[in-house]
């Protein structure tokens, strides 16, 4: 039993340790791992004498990510239609609930003032100062440590950093976007 109490015991201090490397790292803008999303490569970076990995954009499916949210900002357009459009043309075989990731995602946004008011406005942590939302950078949006898993939709107390790599969105886009997502949310909850 004293060997289960102190297996126990070392198991949340890691646990631990873990949380917090991962939420200092976050701050400091350092991509945390995954898979690059759609439109994205990794390559080797050094941030801050660590080593890390950043997003770089591939050129054509950048490409058919800016196609991707200039059609869904039009207001006739669903997910089926980029999804009909996209297979028609050989481009990539999204699924349409597959859509709905990158397009909420600031991964893609070129971020500027607008997107730091419309993330300020949602009552999200953001971690840069005004000054530093240029319009180059994309953003990284992590959980905060006190967030729940079901306030996935909601941006209320989540992390929000600019981060090292490009955006490939003009904010306008990406925020007619996201709007329109919330509006469909708001919907199909009501």
């Amino acid at each position: 039993n004293i060997c289960i109490v102190f297996a126990q015991l070392e198991r949340e201090t890691i646990q631990k340790r873990v949380a917090d490397s991962y939420y200092s790292r976050s701050l400091k803008g350092f991509r945390m791992g995954g898979k690059a999303p759609y439109g994205f490569h990794t390559e080797p970076i050094r941030i801050d004498g660590i080593n890390t990995k950043k997003l770089v954009a591939s050129p054509e499916e950048a490409e058919q990510v800016k196609l991707m949210f200039e059609m869904y900002a039009e207001p006739g357009t669903s997910y089926g239609d980029i999804v009909r459009h996209f297979a028609e043309h050989g481009i990539k075989d999204f699924s349409r609930p597959a859509l709905a990731s990158p397009l909420c995602n600031p991964i893609y946004v070129r971020a500027d003032l607008d997107i730091y008011e419309f993330f300020k406005s949602q009552g999200t942590v953001i971690i840069n100062d005004a000054a530093d939302f240029t319009g180059m950078n994309g953003c990284y949006l992590y959980q905060g440590r006190d967030v729940k898993a079901s306030k996935k939709n909601d941006l209320k107390d989540q992390m929000l950093m600019l981060a090292p790599h490009e955006g490939i969105v003009p904010s306008d886009i990406w925020l007619a976007c996201r709007k329109k997502l919330m509006n469909n949310m708001k919907i199909q909850s009501a």
